[in-house]
């Protein structure tokens, strides 16, 4: 009876441990473009897009601002150029104020999503974007990255037409 309590608890540790669950691996961030439309007074445009982060660590706290954390959010913008896509982001403007060039960055920083129970986390967001170009067409292609720098897939919005 010794015997087989001994190989009875043995078994147990085996299995146990042969059974323990290993933690799944950290997976990128995945987004799904919603809509993109004007303002009601068309200066600026709304995109909407839906999350989904199965290790829970979206956004940015405030201090977390620099290097690989300075932006998660990162947008590239497009004008149709005779009926072809062009990158145009960076946008290159002349400050005439200054009598030099600017440059801007449409990137962005998602705001810190507290989840202290380390599920995963889903929903929807919105960004507005300021619309101060002289393009007819346009378009924007978004992603995320999470704080373990896991960077999401790429959405293209539907394409904006000026009137």
């Amino acid at each position: 009876m010794k015997q087989f309590t001994k190989l009875a608890i043995l078994f147990a540790i085996v299995f146990s441990v042969g059974c323990k669950k290993e933690d799944p691996d950290p997976v990128p961030p995945i987004i799904t473009f919603m809509d993109a439309q004007y303002s009601a007074d068309k200066t600026y445009t709304i995109v909407r897009f839906e999350f989904f982060d199965g290790d829970g660590d979206l956004g940015l706290k405030q201090e977390e601002n620099s290097g690989e954390q300075k932006y998660n959010v990162f947008i590239d913008y497009y004008e149709k150029v005779n009926g072809v896509w062009v990158l145009k982001s960076p946008i290159i403007t002349w400050n005439t104020t200054e009598g030099r060039f600017d440059t801007t960055e449409l990137h962005l920083r998602m705001p810190f999503l507290e989840n202290e129970a380390n599920r995963a986390l889903e929903g929807e967001t919105k960004i507005d974007l300021l619309y101060d170009f002289t393009a007819d067409t346009f378009r924007y292609d978004i992603s995320i990255k999470d704080r373990a720098l896991h960077l999401s897939n790429v959405i293209t919005t539907s394409e904006l037409v000026v009137n």
